[in-house]
């Protein structure tokens, strides 16, 4: 079978999924929302699929009106995507070629390396500061190269939580355009951080961003997210994503999730307000480091990681191991209500050395 080498030489991106939703966990592993999306979603998709329409293609009507309107972008800056990841892939297979580079930030969310790695792109990783600082300068430096096709921001970065300035990331989006370089910038979790780039899409024609309404919203498993860009960019980007690639579940639950926004508001305020601060607050009394975070989550600085996530495992709560800055292993934490909170700071007590 001729598959290309490029492919072969890949590893499998193999998140810990299987079986975390069958048991009794409080899922702290992977960003998600902990509570449920709000009711008019459901009822939405109960509604869909008692209308029997399963079996006709899917049509999108003004989905992308409502998508810009909420991102307070113009009618045609928006393209809903099957979940951000393919926002991603999207942009990568427009931007990329074999034998291109692309810079990414280390460390990153894992599907940037993917779609990059597909294309058969060489990837530069300036690395983040010990303290979560972005490496403006060595990003700079590294635009210079001819071969560099694309620069990618994941901003709050995945999985430090730390933000990268606005100020900064003019500074690479004038320099990019300059160069003729795609500028990726990955908003995941703005609904907590409350960064963006938008109000750069008129100023600069190669800005992208990604967003999903995987997180406050709690759409995961129906695959929503969208991309914000000029109108032209949007036209070529729609060239390559398929014409049916986001399911009718994925469009009545955005439609649906869009007119409660205020159900994500209060989740993220209730994460970022009251939940954040009090776990912070507990970790800094328990010696335990951490990065500075505009997400969902703490990244935390400790000697024996998997220790701590075996036993919390057992305790029934789940989190992630990912790499730091110095590629060695440290322990992500999602951050869920303030109920949830009050849990991990319970079983932290127990099992904390």
């Amino acid at each position: 079978m001729a598959i290309k080498k490029r492919v072969t030489k890949m590893g499998h991106y193999k998140p810990p999924l299987e079986g975390r939703s069958e048991k009794d966990y409080l899922l702290l592993d992977f960003s998600e929302r902990t509570t449920g999306p709000s009711p008019e979603v459901k009822k939405a998709l109960k509604d869909f699929i008692d209308l029997d329409r399963i079996q006709v293609y899917p049509e999108y009507g003004n989905l992308e009106e409502k998508i810009a309107e909420y991102a307070g972008v113009k009618n045609g800056r928006a393209m809903v995507t099957n979940g951000g990841d393919q926002g991603i892939d999207v942009i990568c297979r427009s931007c990329l070629d074999e034998g291109d580079r692309v810079i990414i930030p280390f460390p990153s969310f894992a599907m940037h390396y993917q779609s990059s790695g597909i294309q058969g792109a060489e990837i530069l990783e300036p690395r983040y500061g010990d303290d979560g600082s972005f490496p403006l300068e060595e990003t700079l430096k590294m635009l210079e190269d001819e071969k560099v096709r694309l620069v990618i921001l994941c901003n709050p970065n995945n999985p430090l939580g730390s933000p990268t300035s606005l100020e900064d990331v003019e500074k690479i989006l004038k320099k990019a355009q300059e160069k003729d370089i795609t500028v990726m910038h990955d908003e995941a979790y703005f609904e907590f951080s409350k960064i963006t780039a938008k109000d750069f899409i008129d100023k600069y024609s190669n800005l992208y961003i990604i967003r999903t309404f995987a997180k406050a919203f709690g759409l995961v498993s129906a695959r929503a997210g969208y991309v914000l860009s000029r109108e032209n960019n949007i036209q070529e980007l729609l060239k390559v994503r398929g014409p049916y690639d986001v399911n009718m579940f994925a469009k009545v639950a955005i439609l649906a999730a869009l007119k409660n926004k205020r159900y994500a508001e209060d989740y993220a305020k209730e994460v970022m307000e009251i939940s954040k601060p009090k776990l912070e607050a507990y970790l800094r009394g328990k010696g335990v480091g951490f990065f500075p975070s505009r997400a969902n989550y703490l990244f935390l600085r400790l000697a024996d990681p998997t220790k701590l996530m075996e036993k919390l495992k057992a305790e029934k709560i789940l989190t992630r191991p990912k790499e730091d800055p110095d590629r060695k292993i440290s322990l992500r934490i999602s951050i869920g209500t303030s109920e949830d909170t009050e849990k991990l700071i319970s079983v932290l007590d127990k099992v904390l050395d």
